[in-house]
């Protein structure tokens, strides 16, 4: 008895010879472009312009058309705070405004850090924030609060 398959891949063979249709995937009549003059690796003749894109025709860079219908992108919406942001993904709740900090650290402090959100199930982000804030307190380091605009850094 034909399994699935067999009879699957028959059914699909005879639709194929009914309607003379090529396997999209036998490459067995294809021809081998020449590969020493790259003029003959496109399409010549009447039906060159034929191109997906409408761009084969064009003798220029083709960038004019481009160039016209590209539109100045529209600046993210301010936020309540006065900067700008891209727009959160949808479900994602948008967290507290951060500051990017880029820090070197020793090897030893960072296997620590690694072994505390593996032990924790924090991320780094976290880890850190929580440590800095409990430093602060110890130190008795109070937020002076925000920058006024005629700071500059």
């Amino acid at each position: 008895m034909p399994t699935f398959q067999e009879k699957a891949r028959k059914a699909q063979q005879e639709k194929r010879s009914s309607r003379d249709e090529k396997d999209p995937a036998d490459l067995s009549g294809a021809q081998e472009p020449d590969w020493d003059n790259p003029e003959s690796w496109g399409g010549s003749g009447p039906d060159a312009d034929d191109s997906a894109s409408g761009n084969a025709g064009d003798t220029a860079d083709g960038n004019e058309a481009q160039e016209q219908k590209r539109t100045a992108p529209k600046p993210p919406a301010p936020t309540p705070s006065g900067t700008s942001r891209a727009p959160r993904r949808r479900g994602r709740p948008r967290g507290p405004e951060r500051v990017a900090l880029t820090v070197r650290i020793l090897t030893s402090t960072d296997r620590k850090l690694t072994a505390a959100v593996e032990q924790t199930g924090l991320n780094p982000q976290t880890l850190v924030e929580q440590a800095m804030e409990a430093h602060f307190r110890r130190l008795k380091i109070e937020d002076p609060g925000p920058k006024s605009q005629g700071d500059v850094a």
